[in-house]
């Protein structure tokens, strides 16, 4: 378990500058531009105010110890690294905590009107922020900006209101993937991971008599069993069309609907067949898939996140072992069974307050260190998919792990996120009710209610 833990870190960079400047050897009009001509103002952000020194505020979730063990964690904090050597006029102070800490810390900061100058916004958040006019809108530097027809299709969609957007993409989100142990599988019968959940639940009695967890799964965040799983899962039963239904309100989808009563149902019957670890509420996701890289469990479903911690943490044996699959289909169901969840929904915004000199260091280092450039390193380095359109990646030089998820998962649609798209105040309903329906506590039906209730009363 993570505690809450607020990081404060000021640029050694930015203090030099203090000194040399108090010495008489101040003047930082040729310390370079952040990252070339990227910036939404062909580099030049915050330039004019190179004479001045600017505090900016910035609150995030990419904790320096996970940095080892996260391709998307690393591949932003190098930019943001980059990007503060190349402005030693602006002191970046920033807030650094786990990100369920975090969900929490800046929904209350948004309470009081008292967000920071730039943090991370997910998509289920963005109405309450853009309600009480706490975000600002980028409309205006996108269009300047040098890749913004780079951006893959729809990574702005929830980011957008009333033609509005307000921030950029910090990654693209791929959340329900399996990741098992073809040995393990192999040894009590099956070649490859089943394809029907029939088969899962046979497995599950095999490998529980020889002490394996089938599918590792850590929800004591709450957010995992909804976003790996039941994002997927939900529109196996439900299909497309209701998803963006409920997402738009337009009244014709209803969450008391039977299909997606059915995808509840669904999950609990997973849980009672006991596929899960015994303490999948207690534990975190990152513990779920060390349950896995220990050989201790025989599945995860996890997102792209899962790559890297696999790649860092996981025995060479394990690694050989590991191979990807998606979830199967379901009976009835109105979906496409050849797709899974996944799109942008977490960005980097603004504090709408911001203006002057702050602002255009503020817009400057949104464009150079999300978007594009984090497209490119993530790319170049860890030969994964960002929200921008990356060409002439060679990915034969990456893992292999790294080459099937990225054949898996270009093969495949995207379905919408529920915990991305979906109100705020409505996911919140779902995953603490989502965390009875596996345990018992609470039948598939009643949540339904209460998620159709909480959307009525937006």
């Amino acid at each position: 378990m993570k505690k809450k833990k607020t990081i404060q870190i000021i640029s050694f960079l930015a203090i030099l500058s203090l000194i040399l400047s108090a010495c008489g050897g101040g003047g930082s009009s040729d310390s370079g531009t952040s990252s070339g001509n990227s910036g939404a103002n062909g580099g030049n952000g915050g330039n004019g105010a190179k004479s001045e020194q600017i505090e900016l505020t910035f609150s995030h979730y990419y904790l320096e110890e996970e940095r080892p063990t996260s391709a998307e964690m690393d591949s932003y904090m190098t930019l943001v690294e980059e990007w503060e050597a190349k402005n030693p006029n602006v002191n970046l102070v920033q807030s650094v905590m786990s990100q369920a800490d975090y969900s929490t810390k800046i929904q209350a900061q948004a309470a009081v009107n008292e967000v920071p100058d730039i943090f991370f916004l997910k998509g289920s958040w963005v109405s309450n922020f853009v309600n009480n006019d706490l975000v600002m809108p980028i409309n205006e530097y996108l269009d300047k900006y040098e890749y913004k027809d780079k951006f893959r299709k729809g990574v702005f969609d929830a980011a957008t209101r009333d033609g509005k957007i307000y921030g950029i993409p910090n990654q693209l989100s791929i959340t329900s993937v399996v990741f098992y142990n073809e040995q393990l599988w192999k040894e009590i019968g099956y070649d490859r991971f089943p394809d029907n959940w029939d088969d899962i639940y046979k497995a599950a009695e095999k490998f529980n008599e020889k002490g394996i967890t089938t599918i590792a799964l850590g929800n004591k965040d709450k957010w995992p069993a909804e976003s790996t799983i039941l994002s997927t899962l939900g529109d196996r039963f439900t299909g497309t069309d209701w998803t963006n239904s409920i997402i738009a309100r337009d009244g014709q989808a209803k969450f008391t609907d039977p299909e997606f009563v059915s995808a509840l149902d669904q999950m609990h019957n997973i849980a009672a067949n006991k596929v899960f670890n015994a303490d999948f509420n207690v534990i975190s996701n990152t513990q779920a898939d060390e349950y896995y890289a220990q050989g201790k469990a025989a599945a995860t479903i996890e997102g792209h996140w899962t790559v890297s911690y696999l790649l860092s943490s996981a025995s060479e044996e394990v690694l050989s072992q590991t191979n990807v699959a998606i979830l199967p289909p379901v009976d009835g169901g109105k979906g496409d069974n050849n797709t899974i969840s996944g799109g942008a929904g977490w960005y980097v915004a603004l504090n709408k307050n911001l203006e002057g000199a702050k602002l255009e260091a503020a817009m400057d280092f949104l464009f150079s260190t999300a978007g594009y450039d984090f497209s490119r390193v993530y790319a170049e380095k860890y030969g994964m998919t960002g929200p921008s359109v990356i060409e002439g990646i060679d990915l034969t030089q990456f893992p292999q792990l790294t080459q099937d998820f990225a054949a898996l998962t270009g093969s495949l649609t995207f379905t919408p996120i529920y915990d991305m798209l979906m109100e705020g105040s409505v996911i919140e309903i779902m995953n603490t009710g989502l965390q009875e329906v596996l345990n018992g506590t609470k039948t598939g039906q009643e949540l339904a209610e209460q998620l159709q209730t909480g959307q009525d009363n937006l």
